[in-house]
């Protein structure tokens, strides 16, 4: 278990909580931990912490969402359980308060990554948040159920769920149709590693993937369907005829779609030619 993830269970686990409704008191959570919560015009910036004797107070831009705002406490609260013993003064950008892990943007300082899987693990503790990752097949659709459950966005709760599912699954967030990122469970990434799976970034998207026709237009949500497990993987030593779950939703504010891609079939080429004889 990560320093962040451990510092936010221990604090789960000081305050006495047992009900993930609990945990939708964010505010209270923070005054409880000395940090009062705020909101105020910030130029620049999403988010603010100022610590001083021991306490803290958290600043949040007014020109933010719900689900983003409780991010932000959080990622703030996480700089606070944290760092406070090496910055009295953390002003956070809109860039550094992201949804994402430290694989993908290993650009990213330290202490903001950390505020971030802090925040992740806090809002979506493993106590509550990992049961329901293996309780019904993976889809976005669920995913966004989970969303709702925990008001967080729908981006963090499928990077939270793909870390405790025990699937083979992958995100993928693609911007102006090409792929802009993706995370994998532990299963995705232990069987990318034994068929050499590459999903190449700042890729053209397929013609064929659903987040092609998002692009283009098409409504929205799109139900899951099968296509072909090269749709997505550049290379790798699986059989080309393989097919893969594929669920993919719009995101126009941010003018990107989050593609949730199961493997959910046997892609390994001797496994295929074995079944066929």
């Amino acid at each position: 278990m990560s320093y962040p993830t451990l510092m936010a269970d221990r604090l789960i686990n000081d305050l006495g909580i047992l009900d993930k409704a609990d945990l939708l008191r964010l505010e209270e959570i923070a005054w409880v931990r000395g940090v009062l919560v705020e909101d105020s015009e910030l130029d620049g910036a999403e988010a603010r912490l100022v610590i001083a004797k021991g306490r803290g107070v958290i600043t949040i831009t007014t020109d933010i969402q719900d689900q983003r705002r409780r991010f932000s406490i959080a990622h703030e609260l996480g700089h606070f359980e944290m760092h406070r013993g090496i910055q009295e003064l953390s002003l956070c950008l809109n860039q550094d308060i992201r949804e994402i892990n430290s694989k993908t943007y290993n650009n990213k300082p330290k202490l903001e990554l950390e505020a971030n899987e802090f925040a992740s693990a806090l809002l979506m503790p493993n106590i509550f948040f990992a049961p329901l990752c293996i309780k019904e097949e993976p889809s976005l659709s669920y995913i966004s159920e989970l969303s709702n459950t925990f008001m967080t966005s729908l981006t963090s709760t499928a990077l939270r769920y793909v870390q405790l599912c025990n699937e083979p699954v992958v995100i993928i967030l693609s911007k102006n149709n090409k792929i802009h990122w993706f995370q994998g469970s532990p299963d995705f990434e232990r069987l990318r590693e034994d068929l050499n799976l590459f999903i190449e970034l700042d890729s053209k998207l397929d013609s064929n993937s659903l987040e092609t026709r998002i692009f283009q237009g098409s409504s929205n949500p799109i139900k899951k369907r099968r296509t072909k497990a090269s749709n997505w993987f550049t290379s790798g030593d699986f059989d080309k005829t393989a097919t893969v779950s594929e669920h993919s939703i719009a995101m126009p504010n941010y003018d990107a779609a989050l593609s949730l891609v199961w493997v959910d079939e046997e892609l390994d080429e001797d496994y295929s030619d074995a079944s066929e004889e």
